[in-house]
């Protein structure tokens, strides 16, 4: 493994949240042998001189728009990030967009969105495109000993994306993060003209999950199959019930703080029970190693090779394993996500109704889901441009706004005919596999919890943004 796929996340837990509880029980470590190894520490401390050398010691500058959009567009995707090839123009937009999505919630997504910006909305009345384009601001699934949240760098004026945050600091910690750390880096252009907008009235997340029954069902769909896709090659690397991350710490020490709580009537959340206990974490890993190389065959198997070989339920179930529970380099976005639904809507709580609010700053967010732009693109594109230019109707227009969501629409129904990324509709039993995941003994309560999470987060953004 190397340093750029490592989390060094040696866990301070005053850092932690306060209700986060200590626990005897000791889940399965699929090479704890190594973790107790004693060249561990020394192991530990190389990890983080090479993660050190690898993090931006400075923000990603700003880019902004050239007159040809889509030009710039395919010159970002390809991550091309010479300086020169950028035309600075301030923009009129005042808040910082960032777009978060996950493994399966929307991916491809979250890159079409960007480009709808940029293409239907140029510069001074959109934001500008960094100089990431539509590639991750920071790596995905990392964090630092010292800052348990990613560090972004917003920037007024700008779109971002990131895909799989870890965002387990706490509430104020991650305001704090996404609304003032951008403040001190203003980028110039070559005249120091700052590039980004003159006034900063905040952020605007948008957030992209997805039912969890649908997004394991995806997943499953997506991986089971041949040619493997270049960038998910790691799924003939990873053991999909490994709980830990390389250096030994447990996934479940992160997640398990912000879901596990007695209560989330704080945040208009209610539930009867917690949405996953450390025994039910403990379960999935039990489950997932009761699969993982224990067949005739498959002894020495991959997982890509074990859910080619692997009847569709039991098959499912690894997938869904990894997905949920695995704690190295490509796993665990179904805990992510739900942990990130919570610390945003905390944040978005603590800015609402704390001295943060005074600095004239905005924090909003916005939950929006894959299945309902997959059911209905246009209306979901609507949504989104929405809540992206609610504050400046009078530079925007709804015919405008309706005009680009028609393009959205149809571009996207194209793109589905031909694209193997998206899964949805394609496979005959999905709605089959989502029922045997509902009723099974140990995906089926924790999972229906997360579901009813990113319901309750999906119906407050309806009712704050109405067509």
């Amino acid at each position: 493994l190397t340093a750029i796929t490592v989390y060094v996340s040696v866990i301070n837990r005053g850092h932690l949240d306060e209700e986060k509880e200590t626990s005897t029980i000791m889940l399965r470590l699929p090479n704890a042998e190594n973790v107790r190894d004693n060249g561990h520490q020394h192991h530990i401390n190389h990890r983080r001189r090479r993660l050190n050398n690898l993090l931006p010691s400075d923000p990603a500058s700003v880019y902004t728009k050239t007159t040809n959009a889509n030009a710039n567009t395919q010159n970002s995707s390809n991550g091309n990030t010479d300086n020169a090839a950028a035309a600075h123009a301030s923009s009129s937009y005042n808040f910082a967009v960032l777009i978060i999505s996950y493994h399966k919630t929307g991916h491809d997504l979250q890159e079409d969105l960007v480009k709808l910006l940029i293409d239907e909305f140029p510069t001074p009345i959109g934001p500008n495109i960094t100089a990431k384009g539509v590639k991750s601001l920071v790596r995905r699934r990392m964090h630092t000993p010292v800052h348990l949240c990613s560090r972004l760098y917003l920037q007024p004026g700008t779109v971002a994306v990131q895909h799989a945050p870890d965002l387990f600091c706490n509430a104020e910690k991650l305001a704090k993060i996404l609304l003032e750390e951008g403040d001190h880096r203003k980028n110039k252009d070559s005249n120091n003209n700052n590039v980004q907008s003159s006034k900063d009235l905040g952020v605007k997340i948008v957030h992209l999950v997805r039912n969890p029954f649908s997004m394991a069902v995806s997943n499953y769909h997506y991986h089971a199959k041949k040619p493997i896709p270049r960038p998910e090659m790691w799924i003939t690397r990873q053991n999909p019930c490994q709980v830990t991350y390389p250096n030994g710490e447990l996934f479940a020490d992160y997640v398990l703080p912000s879901l596990s709580k007695r209560s989330y009537e704080a945040l208009n959340i209610n539930y009867d029970s917690r949405l996953i206990l450390r025994s039910e974490f403990e379960a999935i890993a039990n489950d997932c190693e009761s699969l993982y190389q224990t067949r005739k065959g498959l002894e020495t198997a991959n997982q890509f090779e074990h859910l080619m070989n692997l009847d569709a339920p039991d098959g499912l179930r690894l997938a869904t394993a990894e997905l949920t529970i695995q704690g190295d380099d490509n796993g665990g976005d179904m805990l992510r996500m739900s942990n990130n639904i919570l610390k945003l809507k905390q944040a978005e709580k603590i800015v609402q109704n704390s001295w943060m609010g005074g600095r004239n700053k905005e924090f909003q967010v916005y939950t929006l889901s894959l299945d309902d732009f997959i059911s209905e693109p246009k209306n979901s594109a609507l949504e989104f441009l929405n809540f992206v230019f609610d504050h400046n109707e009078a530079d925007v227009s709804m015919e405008q706004k309706e005009s680009a969501a028609m393009k959205y629409s149809q571009t996207y129904l194209n793109k589905k005919e031909g694209s193997r990324h998206v899964t949805d509709g394609k496979a005959s039993d999905k709605e089959q596999l989502a029922e045997y995941l509902r009723h099974d003994a140990v995906f089926g309560p924790p999972m229906k919890k997360i579901e009813m999470l990113v319901e309750t987060a999906l119906a407050e953004s309806r009712n704050t943004v109405m067509l």
